[in-house]
């Protein structure tokens, strides 16, 4: 195994497996240089469903997983989610729902695990699947997005060179 071509493999495999356990999204998020240290989180989930299905998906995501996201805002791992839906009519649009979740720079631990919460609001486990593999089955398509704020008064004002701070770099604000 010592081939270039079996070098080259084994490098890939190295690189995809460390881009796996270390969060793809990081390495290709431009905004990550630093900046939005200390600021509140942003996600933004969209949601594609079939046409005149919005209303039936909705009833199913307040059934069965808004509970589960008040939890996480009742007990300080977020601050607010709200659904979205389009304003207005536009050719080919790629979502129906919108979901903004913010939670604050450094959320709270939640005293359940999310299983632990499942159990708990959902006694009928049966029927908790059963709602969550129809809102999935009406789902066409989904994404998550994270936005990171920038700061215009930062120098350089830029996505590209990064931005050290004091809570970036680790330090007390003393020293």
């Amino acid at each position: 195994m010592s081939s270039p071509t079996a070098r080259k493999v084994a490098a890939i495999t190295l690189v995809l497996g460390f881009l796996a356990a270390f969060g793809i999204d990081s390495a290709f998020a431009q905004g990550q240089n630093g900046r939005g240290v200390g600021k509140n989180r942003v996600g933004i989930s969209y949601y594609k469903t079939p046409p005149g299905k919005q209303d039936e998906w909705l009833a199913l995501y307040k059934k069965y997983h808004k509970p589960i996201v008040q939890y996480g805002v009742d007990n300080g791992a977020a601050i607010s989610s709200t659904i979205y839906v389009a304003g207005n009519h536009s050719p080919g649009s790629p979502w129906d729902i919108a979901i903004v979740s913010i939670s604050p720079p450094n959320p709270r631990p939640l005293p359940l695990s999310r299983a632990e919460l499942i159990k708990q609001l959902y006694p009928d486990l049966e029927d908790y699947v059963r709602g969550e593999k129809a809102r999935w089955a009406l789902t066409l398509d989904h994404w998550d997005e994270r936005l990171v704020e920038l700061d215009p008064d930062d120098e350089p004002f830029s996505v590209y060179w990064p931005l050290v701070t004091r809570e970036a770099a680790g330090t007390a604000a003393g020293d």
